[in-house]
């Protein structure tokens, strides 16, 4: 569930039968917010250019092209939409925002897409939750602290994943998750998952789907 507003829901591995993404297919990518197709319920995902973003959503969905994925940061220029039904017989959207952040986009685009993100944002009926990226490896990001603060402000649920937990000894991740709940003042610690070795992607996988579909 969010950080704002929700409750802690148990891991996957305590949940009996994992819940997986059957399927997935790409939708569109828009340029602008009016183009976004009505659909099912929207979870979207954003962070820095190089924070493994299409890597995590092509993990998710047990695919290795769904989203694609580059060495040049900042490439995804469109909000990309994905719909992935789960094994539990729902169909949710994830969103794939542009990245933010890297000194190889120009700030000019910086701008526009933060336009084209927070007109989204507020605009979008559908939008059930917002996923922050954040590198394990990475210190502070006050970028997207801010972010988190003006998704707090204007009521926006989100919640936070440590990616590229592969690379951080086992030892360190539980440090880096209470600096992350404290900095992104979250009511619990992230996900830190991999993309690379699948931990923590099946709850994750749980956390998004218990947003999209909250019990009344």
């Amino acid at each position: 569930m969010p950080d704002r507003p929700g409750a802690p829901s148990k891991p996957a591995s305590q949940r009996g039968r994992t819940l997986r993404v059957n399927a997935a297919q790409f939708v569109a990518a828009v340029n602008k917010v009016g183009e976004v197709p009505h659909g099912p319920p929207e979870v979207a995902f954003c962070g820095r250019s190089n924070v493994g973003k299409s890597s995590l959503i092509n993990a998710m969905c047990n695919q290795n092209a769904l989203a694609r994925t580059s060495k040049t940061p900042g490439r995804t220029q469109s909000v990309v939409l994905f719909d992935a039904t789960l094994s539990s017989g729902q169909v949710l959207r994830l969103v794939d925002l542009p990245g933010f952040g890297h000194a190889e986009v120009s700030k000019t685009m910086l701008a526009a897409f933060a336009e084209m993100i927070q007109y989204y944002l507020l605009a979008s009926q559908q939008l059930k939750l917002v996923v922050i990226l954040q590198d394990c490896r990475r210190d502070r990001d006050d970028d997207a602290i801010g972010f988190a603060g003006w998704l707090r402000d204007n009521h926006v649920a989100y919640t936070v994943v440590a990616t590229k937990s592969d690379a951080v000894p086992a030892t360190r991740r539980g440090a880096v998750c209470q600096r992350l709940q404290t900095e992104f003042r979250l009511k619990q610690p992230p996900l830190a998952v991999s993309a690379r070795d699948r931990s923590g992607i099946d709850d994750l996988v749980v956390r998004v789907r218990n947003a999209a579909f909250p019990k009344p």
